[in-house]
């Protein structure tokens, strides 16, 4: 894939996440994917774990504002800013066990907001063999 191609796509995983059209979000990717968000967390392997991952974040209404994409020199590799929020449920109990956020005193009144840098490695055939997250605790909070 050239590099206008995986800017496009790593813009269309955006798209289609805050559409919360999980079917074509994984018309994306390969059935072999691997993926990690965040990274550190431990990779997971497949379209269904991938499933299982982006439906609780729909289901948290995710939405991610995408900055400029990046595109590496390798052929393969496309990374993009990216500021996200999504409802502290049911996400966010699971965050703040290990420690990655505060516990809100009103959990379902309360936002996540986080910024993240999304990288992706597209294959030959233009789908997405891998997907990481990165960020940290600086980069990850709570409001409402």
């Amino acid at each position: 894939m050239d590099e206008r191609s995986r800017k496009k796509l790593i813009l269309e995983h955006s798209r289609l996440m805050n559409a919360a059209d999980i079917d074509g979000l994984l018309a994306l990717y390969a059935d072999a994917v691997t993926f990690e968000d965040p990274v550190g967390s431990g990779r997971r392997t497949g379209r269904d774990a991938l499933r299982a991952h982006v439906e609780e974040l729909a289901a948290a209404g995710i939405s991610e504002i995408p900055g400029e994409p990046v595109a590496g020199q390798d052929g393969a590799h496309v990374l993009v800013p990216v500021t996200a929020t999504m409802d502290y449920l049911p996400k966010g109990p699971g965050f703040a066990e290990r420690g990655w956020l505060t516990a809100p005193d009103a959990p379902e009144n309360s936002r996540i907001t986080w910024d993240y840098v999304l990288m992706v490695r597209a294959g030959a055939g233009g789908l997405i063999q891998e997907l990481q997250m990165f960020w940290g605790r600086s980069d990850i909070g709570v409001s409402g």
